[in-house]
């Protein structure tokens, strides 16, 4: 995997990073490719954006060298024109198909009783550009795995006036604007957390032995190979997103995805259905006995946890923007999360708690967050870390991360000597979230004293 130092708070090995970002189960498929435009709400259907009607011309339409398939980035053009490249040589979305042919993707195709990993929707859903076969051309090819369109959208309406027209004529003709991160997250999360139309993901698949998924927009999105360049011209184009809102309306996007598939698919027949439960939760020795009462759940001892980090998320960012609505989202929520699984409101709690946050985004889509708002998010984020560490490893994981990249928007007013102390708490942050089923408390708690004490 190919790291970009300058996009992520530096490790100082990066073998290190690498391990940590594999134990937040960022998988051989990572998060989506992404291009650009104004807020725009996500749609509840994903196969809109990846689909939408449009011919799908695959990746050799977009490889020519005088298209984006050049060897070095142009001097005089608004685009790299290397971006082909970029995906075919460092990025594991180009390599997605390929994982469905191994030892490992074999044997969870058997366990489910399936033909094959590479010939099953189910797999090939988030795995490639599995556009219907009506909308493929003849030189499409599903082993190219998630290609350019499978985030930007068919090119067969774009293909000739994204050379020539404006972006808002390209957007009319169907590509996706994705450098919005309402829309580049609610693409994201339909695969690296399912959604509930055509990426469903069940505790069956998991069971048969799929890595565990965990997503955090802004951090997926630095750790990607870029290929753009967020210049003056494509501001004027498309916009200007901070990483802090990019985070920030992930988190939110993320946080409703789970609502919507909790109301869509709440049981496996008799059960619950235990995919939209934290892993960890059920998932180590016996011997680990480290539950202690959460004042932000109120969950019993025993209880069955959602895998909540993007709600608890969600409520840190409402406390900054909105504290009068972050009460009634925090009432929701608690009232979600021990609404119990089999339960018949389950349904209105969680509409509820969908509007509670969908308020909370639009918000911050109308007025991004300022750098002071951001230091005031990281406050209650280290806070909460210190006091909440024992609610286990996703929520430190997602905290970490979420820390992370607000750390990276305030470290650019900061000193040479306070940037040095803030990069080492978060490597000794990082470091107590190495391993998920190692999860080292202590760790985790001595990296959030030292990035407070350097803010």
């Amino acid at each position: 995997m190919h790291v970009n130092k300058d996009l992520f708070v530096q490790l100082s090995n990066e073998k290190q990073l690498l391990r940590i970002l594999k134990a937040a189960c960022f998988l051989a498929l990572l998060s989506c490719a992404f291009s650009p435009a104004s807020a725009q709400e996500p749609s509840q259907e994903s196969s809109k954006w990846k689909h939408g009607g449009n011919k799908h011309l695959g990746v050799a339409s977009c490889a020519s060298s005088t298209c984006h398939g050049s060897t070095l980035p142009y001097e005089d053009s608004y685009v790299l024109r290397n971006e082909f490249r970029t995906w075919n040589e460092q990025d594991p979305h180009a390599r997605a198909y390929a994982t469905l042919l191994s030892k490992e993707s074999k044997l969870i195709a058997r366990k489910l009783g399936l033909e094959s990993a590479h010939t099953a929707d189910v797999c090939l859903s988030c795995h490639t550009d599995n556009a219907p076969s009506e909308l493929r051309s003849e030189d499409f090819d599903i082993a190219d795995g998630v290609g350019c369109e499978t985030c930007h959208g068919g090119a067969g309406n774009y293909i000739e006036s994204h050379t020539s027209g404006s972006h808002q004529e390209n957007l009319n003709a169907g590509l996706v604007a994705t450098e919005d991160p309402a829309v580049r997250g609610k693409l994201c999360v339909s695969c690296h957390i399912g959604n509930d139309s055509d990426r469903k993901i069940t505790h069956t698949i998991m069971g048969a032995g799929h890595p565990r998924l965990s997503f955090e927009l802004n951090t997926f999105s630095s750790i990607q190979p870029a290929h753009y360049t967020v210049d003056q011209d494509y501001k004027d184009r498309k916009g200007n997103h901070s990483e802090l809102q990019i985070w920030a309306i992930g988190q939110l996007v993320a946080a409703e995805q789970l609502l919507n598939n909790v109301k869509s698919f709440p049981k496996s027949g008799l059960f619950p259905e235990l995919v939209h439960m934290d892993c960890l939760g059920c998932h180590q020795p016996m011997s680990k006995v480290d539950w202690a009462p959460n004042p932000l759940t109120n969950l019993s001892a025993g209880s069955l946890r959602y895998n909540d980090a993007h709600l608890l998320m969600s409520y840190q960012l409402a406390k900054t923007v909105s504290p009068k609505l972050a009460n009634q989202l925090l009432s929701n929520t608690q009232a979600f999360l021990n609404s119990g699984t089999s339960s018949k409101k389950t349904e209105q709690l969680a509409n509820a708690l969908l509007a509670n946050i969908k308020l909370v985004r639009q918000g911050i889509q109308a007025k991004p967050l300022s750098p002071a708002q951001g230091t005031s998010i990281l406050t209650a984020l280290i806070n909460n870390g210190l006091s909440a560490s024992h609610q286990g490893y996703a929520s430190a994981e997602q905290s970490a991360m979420a820390i992370n990249s607000v750390v990276r928007v305030i470290i650019e007013t900061s000193s040479a000597n306070e940037k040095d102390k803030l990069i080492k708490g978060i490597e000794l942050m990082f470091r107590g979230v190495n391993d998920p089923e190692r999860y080292q408390a202590d760790t985790f708690v001595s990296g959030l004293r030292q990035i407070r004490a350097s803010i």
